[in-house]
């Protein structure tokens, strides 16, 4: 299984704040969830990750089962000193 790391992504001339959720798989930007404050934007970012993977693998040529797919797990998270946000799946 993979961590995934996120981390924020300030404003530029032509973008608001995003987050970004990444790891060996794939990446995934959202734009910065106002409504949500601390851990919760990271573990929107996540949560919308997850559920690309999962989507992924239903509609895939080997379709995989939903009860059996591998991204579809509670996960817990943790700051890292340069201020990345590692989440790991349980």
């Amino acid at each position: 299984m993979q961590a995934i790391s996120t981390r924020y992504l300030g404003p530029t001339n032509t973008l608001g704040a995003r987050i970004k959720a990444s790891c060996e798989r794939g990446s995934l930007t959202i734009p910065y969830p106002h409504e949500l404050s601390g851990d919760e934007v990271h573990r929107e970012a996540v949560r919308q990750l997850l559920s690309r993977f999962i989507r992924e693998d239903s509609e895939g040529e080997n379709p995989c089962p939903p009860e059996r797919n591998p991204w579809k797990r509670d996960f817990v998270s943790g700051s890292l000193p340069d201020g990345t946000v590692a989440h790991v799946l349980l």
